[in-house]
């Protein structure tokens, strides 16, 4: 069975890898690695996620994904973008719900990248296309078992009229084949499919 090394401890995540493959009856087996990596101080999602693939795979010395991403609001400047991790770490939702006070324009995005690190060293990336919502008034304190993140609580979805969070199973499975099938870790599996393992 073949095997993909995740550089990630990120549950949601996981699940978003296995359902991509599970969707495409592909039978991979997932080793879901937590090295610990320094997270780098880079100006974009593209160098960070390359940066972790790389120092992965000099020490597992085997094939590895890693995927890494940031949150984009448009009346922000992109901002947090990169720091995403930090700022939910450090203000969290309702902080971000506290910078969008009297903000009329509350649309954002999601911006990841996946990075594969092939047998021989070759990296290739594959960057998340579209996928625009807005930030809720405000947070909807549910806890979704899907989520990777809490900023599911405070991304509102117009087709829905509701949260990501408050999204049931079927509902957040049509979601993401509507949306998410330009995402990063979706686009790496349609590369590992056709391209790949040939």
């Amino acid at each position: 069975m073949n095997k993909i090394n995740f550089i990630t401890s990120n549950k949601g995540k996981i699940k978003s890898l296995e359902n991509s493959l599970k969707l495409n009856n592909i039978d991979v087996q997932i080793c879901a690695q937590n090295l610990d990596i320094m997270e780098p101080q880079f100006d974009t999602v593209q160098e960070v996620s390359k940066y972790k693939a790389l120092k992965a795979f000099e020490i597992l010395k085997e094939p590895v994904l890693a995927e890494d991403g940031g949150f984009s609001v448009f009346e922000l400047k992109g901002f947090p973008g990169v720091y995403t991790k930090y700022v939910l770490k450090t203000l969290g939702a309702d902080g971000i719900l506290k910078l969008m006070q009297g903000v009329s324009n509350r649309a954002a995005k999601f911006v990841s990248v996946a990075t594969f690190v092939n047998e021989d060293g070759t990296l290739f990336q594959f960057e998340r296309e579209g996928g625009e919502f807005e930030i809720s008034k405000e947070k909807v304190d549910i806890q979704s078992p899907y989520a990777w993140s809490e900023l599911w609580k405070i991304i509102y979805l117009k087709e829905y009229n509701k949260n990501l969070c408050e999204l049931s199973e079927q509902e957040v499975s049509e979601y993401y084949g509507c949306t998410g099938a330009n995402g990063s870790i979706q686009k790496f599996v349609n590369w590992y499919i056709n391209e790949y393992k040939r």
